[in-house]
């Protein structure tokens, strides 16, 4: 992280700046030539209406780029005021949780941004339990779907998506059994990997399509129950109790469309 710390250099000690940390996949095991340095900055929110939007994002590019090709970005700059740092612990997004697990604070000489990223990081039980009771349903019935949806001749588009939120719920799910806040969709295998998720299921999620057989489905509907039940999640047990849940208490309704396939 050297080249980090050297990158910030402009920032830190800048009146109004709080924080600076990195984000993204160069912190991560499997970071390749492409990663950047995403370094987010977090400052005073009448700092942040002083700069111009030019400069609340700044992109650098990676020198020797060959003559016609794109540009790849080396690293870049986003300021974030401090009121919408703090504000994003309420969000239902993935996206604002998932990545600050891994974060790493570059500069925070009050420690003002340390304890606001490990509430971001963290994955209250409550949300855990909810979702995966929302995921595991979603998966369940957006297969039952698609499977009326295939004797339909013709529709091919519509079981494609019908796959594609079933993926989604499947692979949101594999988080939460693990622990964690679901990773965004270019991270997720890496990510399903790095918390031990087995390989053979991993697969056969990338195989779930309109071209799997029945055989194929049933067979990742019992290793995704293997797979729970591996970790002391017994959700898949409670179908009687569950599906009432979401479908006639206010809670239940609430956390399906809090958190359910869109």
């Amino acid at each position: 992280m050297e080249r980090a710390r050297e990158l910030i250099g402009p920032y830190v000690g800048k009146q109004g700046v709080i924080g600076i940390y990195l984000l993204g996949s160069i912190t991560r095991p499997y970071r390749d030539e492409l990663s950047d340095y995403d370094i987010e900055v977090i400052v005073e929110d009448d700092l942040y209406e002083r700069t111009p939007n030019d400069e609340r994002q700044l992109f650098f590019f990676k020198e020797g780029t060959p003559e016609g090709k794109r540009p790849v970005v080396d690293y870049e700059f986003y300021l974030i005021p401090w009121s919408d740092f703090t504000g994003l612990t309420e969000s239902t997004h993935d996206l604002f949780h998932q990545p600050y697990q891994h974060a790493i604070i570059l500069y925070d000489p009050e420690e003002r941004i340390a304890p606001i990223i490990a509430r971001h990081a963290e994955l209250p039980e409550k949300t855990r339990q909810e979702r995966i009771t929302v995921h595991y349903l979603d998966f369940l019935y957006r297969l039952g779907r698609a499977r009326k949806t295939a004797t339909r001749a013709g529709h091919r588009l519509n079981l494609a998506l019908l796959y594609a939120d079933a993926v989604r719920s499947l692979v949101k799910l594999l988080f939460l059994v693990k622990r964690s806040w679901a990773a965004p969709a270019h991270w997720s295998e890496q990510e399903l990997r790095a918390l031990g998720v087995p390989d053979p299921l991993v697969e056969a999620a990338k195989r779930l399509g309109p071209d799997c057989t029945a055989e194929e489905v049933r067979s990742l509907v019992e290793a995704v129950r293997a797979f729970m039940d591996e970790n002391d999640v017994t959700t898949h047990h409670n179908m009687e109790t569950i599906q009432p849940w979401v479908f006639f208490t206010r809670d239940g309704k609430t956390a399906f469309e809090r958190w359910g396939a869109r």
